[in-house]
């Protein structure tokens, strides 16, 4: 008998397919261009004029149209340190210039948090998040996060998309130090109960830009894993209580996407390559990770978007605290809280979504606050989706009688650039239902 979620994966894989092969690209049909003889940004009073040039997919001397303005108007945006963008053909004497016309957001802030797992507070994390964005106007991000309760950590964050102009060079650190809880169950069963490990994590990330949507990755790594004792010795990589890798890895990205906060036209693919161990006799495995997604306008406002992802582990031995997880950071709708794990990892989702509101330039007028405070770029999106996904070892076949599955509706309510939120319900294969309240987007 063919169940539920067979269904529900055949449909996914055909639709990725179909739009695997229909790439959207940006129509001139009917629509008069014209030359741009120059390019002039006004608002930008703290953020540098190549932050925003860099984004454009055009030139002086090009020639442009009504909807390749409007696209480099979502590009810019995507940057996520503005309020307001409005890129326009000028007029009068400016008839063949391009104005970009940009309110700038508030950069220093605090983000409290609050995350509530598997409905009980006994597995809540809670802390403060100091974001400093758009450092030195070069579109720069510091951050320094405190984590309590459930998985605590402190952690240190610097990204800078440009810090070698002259190659297009980008770079990202992170450093972490936290106690996280088990998440494999295979884990918790040879303890005898759940554990937290102890770590240490330090990771850095250059970026060399190809053009303005692909850029290649090289991060090199150094973790230290700790579990409280040696009941787990044998499912650890060096086959002791503490892992101490250095690790490598290469990853390409093509990003197509218009608003990358919300996207509905455009294309993304990456591919990952990871060696952990390096220079350790001991340790010495690999994963390999794809991820394809395709957004496309199907009438007006009415838009589809599709995913499939994949991840691979693979060597001597891979610990399984590095196994793929289905139950956090992947997860089935209608299966939230299921935790499965494997050697490989599959997940696929499609999308269909039209706004209630789709965009409403919010402001207030404050006499104490500064505007850059009370602007944001609002949304509403409702939406219908399906997802399936499914774990297993390399030793093992997959089946289709393997997969979880869900489907639903839900609402999306975008407050750009600063956050975003959505409210979804949704069945399983099993007919069974769950409420779920979860900050971003699905993807």
């Amino acid at each position: 008998m063919i169940k539920l979620n067979q269904i529900y994966f055949f449909f996914i894989f055909a639709i990725a397919v179909v739009s695997a092969q229909s790439i959207d690209t940006i129509s001139f049909v009917n629509e008069s261009s014209f030359k741009v003889d120059s390019i002039k940004i006004f608002g930008n009073e703290r953020t540098k004029e190549f932050v925003i040039l860099r984004e454009l997919t055009f030139s002086e001397g090009d020639s442009v149209n009504s909807e390749t303005l409007f696209f480099n108007r979502e590009r810019i945006f995507s940057l996520g340190i503005f309020t307001r963008v409005e890129v326009k053909k000028g007029v009068g004497d400016e008839n063949n210039v391009v104005e970009i016309l940009i309110e700038e957001s508030w950069y220093i802030f605090p983000v409290p948090f609050l995350y509530i797992r598997e409905k009980t507070m006994e597995r809540t994390s809670y802390g403060i998040s100091l974001k400093y964005k758009n450092f030195r106007g070069r579109n720069e991000t510091i951050r320094a996060t405190v984590s309590l309760g459930y998985d605590p950590f402190y952690s240190l964050q610097y990204e800078n998309p440009l810090i070698i102009p002259s190659a297009e060079i980008s770079f990202y650190f992170s450093g972490a130090v936290g106690t996280p809880v088990n998440k494999s169950p295979t884990l918790d069963i040879a303890n005898g109960s759940s554990f937290d490990f102890n770590t240490i994590a330090v990771a850095s990330i250059f970026g060399k830009r190809l053009n303005t949507s692909s850029d290649i990755f090289l991060s090199v790594s150094y973790s230290k894993i700790n579990a409280p004792n040696n009941n787990v010795d044998n499912y650890m990589a060096s086959g002791t209580s503490r892992d101490e890798k250095f690790s490598v890895g290469i990853t390409y990205l093509l990003d197509s996407r218009n608003l990358k906060q919300f996207a509905n036209r455009g294309y993304l693919f990456s591919l990952d390559l990871t060696h952990y161990g390096l220079g350790y006799s001991k340790i010495n495995y690999n994963s390999v990770s794809i991820d394809a997604r395709n957004y496309r306008e199907l009438y007006k406002s009415l838009m589809i978007k599709g995913r499939f992802h994949a991840k691979h582990t693979f060597g001597e031995f891979v610990p399984y605290y590095d196994y793929p997880l289905l139950g956090y950071d992947f997860y089935t709708r209608g299966n939230r809280y299921l935790v499965r794990e494997g050697n490989n990892r599959i997940f696929g989702s499609i999308e269909m979504g039209h706004p209630l509101l789709e965009e409403w330039n919010f402001g207030l007028d404050l006499p104490i606050l500064p505007n850059s405070l009370t602007r944001a770029r609002v949304s509403i999106i409702a939406s219908v989706f399906i997802d399936a996904a499914t774990t297993f070892n390399n030793n093992e076949k997959v089946l289709l009688n393997d997969f979880n599955s869900g489907y639903g509706a839900g609402i999306s309510f975008l407050f750009l650039p600063y956050s975003s939120f959505r409210i979804e319900y949704a069945f399983n294969e099993m007919g069974k239902g769950e409420l779920l309240i979860e900050t971003g987007i699905s993807f």
